[in-house]
Order: C-alpha cells, then sequence, then structure tokens
C-alpha cells in the first residue's frame, strides 16, 4: 500500500511538473511547447524530486519525528537545492550518453556546470522545495489517507502500466531516430568514399581539377550532410521521431559513434540532426 500510494503521488507530481514547464516554455518562447522526454503529458524528474522530498523529510530518521512545518527552512532549502544538482546532472548525462541529446541546457546561463546544472535552476529548486515541504507534501499525506488501499493498488498499476508502456514507446522511437541517422550518415560517407576513389583514379588533368576545388568548396562538400539526405530521412520519420526531435534541445557526442566497424564524423552527425529539427518544425 505504501509504494502504491508513493507511485501515485509520483505520477502526480510528474504531471504537474509537466504543467510547469509547457506553461514557463510556451511564455518564453511565444508559442505553444509540448515539453518532456516521454510522449505523455510527465516530466518524471519532478516526480522523483518529490517523492525524495517526502522521504528524506518525512522517513529519515533525523525528521521522521518532526512535523514537516516544524523543519529548519534552511536545511530543506539545502537539501533539496544540493539534490537536485545531482538529481539533474545524473539525468542529464544519462539521456545524452544513451541518446546523443539533450532536453535541457544551460550554456547561456551564468555559473551552470556543463551546461547540465546552474546556480539559478539550483536556488530554484531549492525555493521549490521548501513549497513542496511545507504546503504540498501535507496536504498530500491528507489525501492518501482517504484513498481505501485496494483502490490505490489498482490505480498504482494502471499508472505503472501506462508509464512502461510510454517508456518503451519513448525509447523505441529515439533508437529508431538514432538508426534513420545514422543509417543515412553511413550511406553519405560511402558516397563521398566513391568519389576519392573516382578522382584518384581519373587522368591527371581532371584529377587535378578536382584537387584544386578551392578549400571551403572541399569543406562543404565533405562536411555538411547534403539537403537531399535529409529530406530523405526526414519521410521516413513518424509522429513519435519528429515530437522528440521538436523537444530536443542540443545534440551532443561525448563517445565515438560505430557502425559496420567504422567510426561516424559526430560532427556531421550533428549537423545532420540540427537540419532535420529546422526541416521538421518550418514543414520543409
Amino acid at each position: 500500500m505504501f509504494i502504491s500510494k508513493l507511485f501515485i503521488e509520483f505520477m502526480v507530481f510528474s504531471f504537474v511538473g509537466w504543467i510547469y514547464e509547457c506553461i514557463y516554455c510556451t511564455v518564453k518562447e511565444g508559442h505553444w511547447r509540448n515539453r518532456g522526454f516521454l510522449f505523455g503529458p510527465l516530466c518524471p524528474i519532478y516526480g522523483t524530486g518529490s517523492v525524495a522530498c517526502e522521504l528524506v523529510f518525512g522517513y529519515l530518521p533525523i525528521f521522521r519525528d518532526t512535523p514537516y512545518n516544524m523543519i529548519p527552512l534552511w536545511k530543506i532549502f539545502l537539501i533539496c537545492a544540493v539534490g537536485s544538482v545531482f538529481l539533474e546532472y545524473g539525468t542529464s548525462y544519462f539521456l545524452e550518453k544513451r541518446f546523443h541529446a539533450v532536453w535541457w541546457e544551460y550554456n547561456d546561463i551564468p555559473l551552470n556546470i556543463n551546461g547540465r546544472v546552474c546556480l539559478p535552476a539550483t536556488l530554484g529548486f531549492g525555493v521549490a522545495g521548501i513549497m513542496v515541504t511545507r504546503f504540498v507534501l501535507p496536504a498530500a499525506d491528507t489525501v492518501k489517507a482517504m484513498i481505501h488501499p485496494l483502490v490505490a493498488e489498482v490505480i498504482a498499476l494502471l499508472l505503472m502500466a501506462y508509464l512502461a508502456a510510454d517508456i518503451v514507446l519513448t525509447v523505441s522511437s529515439l533508437v529508431h531516430l538514432l538508426d534513420i541517422v545514422e543509417g543515412a550518415m553511413t550511406q553519405f560517407d560511402e558516397r563521398m568514399e566513391d568519389v576519392y576513389m573516382t578522382a584518384a583514379a581519373t587522368p591527371a588533368k581532371a584529377k587535378e581539377a578536382i584537387t584544386s576545388m578551392p578549400l571551403k568548396a572541399k569543406e562543404a562538400i565533405t562536411t555538411t550532410p547534403p539537403i537531399k539526405a535529409i529530406a530523405q530521412a526526414a519521410e521516413l520519420l513518424d509522429i513519435r521521431q519528429k515530437y522528440q526531435l521538436i523537444n530536443i534541445k542540443n545534440f551532443r557526442f561525448k563517445r565515438p559513434v560505430l557502425r559496420g566497424g567504422k567510426s561516424l564524423n559526430t560532427e556531421r552527425m550533428s549537423e545532420f540532426y540540427k537540419g532535420l529539427q529546422d526541416r521538421i518544425r518550418t514543414g520543409k
């Protein structure tokens, strides 16, 4: 029963976090933004943080016998602020490591660490922790006490099935998206290799004409993903991949990307992703 009610609380706070993210980003960017890593209206990082607050301030021995409104504010602020750093940084690192993408970035905000966390956001989460601990958690405890254990079990199982399905769809969509881009870049590299081999086999005058091509022109050919390849890749995307592309903030490659035993050019891959993003956003 305890786990069931805690999971329901996690889902509720994840939904509230999604509402906050959508409102904030919509106001900031001047158009509707459906935020989040998952397809559904959930931001699990908010649910995780809120449940962590309850576990720390409601069940740890040093706080267990102290009512929420009697815990010193500075302790709540400090614990929530520091905890948010580990939670936000770890989540960003994992998503980037697995999918070569980041869903938020603080590079343009002062006092940031690798663009994953920043001081203003950390202070904001510390204040939010105070609000949650002092006002939201007592109300949540009252509501949970009113829910029959059997009802809580059923609701938790339904929500768990929904979350599991959402995670599976999201991960499979991102893996497919990576596969599409890596396949397109492999074909591009193979075509450029064919061009090079053809140039190496041409007569001297033709070879000289090709090799004397201005450096900037060569770089444009070899480093810029072709528009046609981007258009073809865009046609392979379904609504789920398009949704993910719109929500991804940036692309980072911290490790080599191998396909067929060959290392792909990650700089070109990043440009390819951005080209896909622009095409999806503009519809052109």
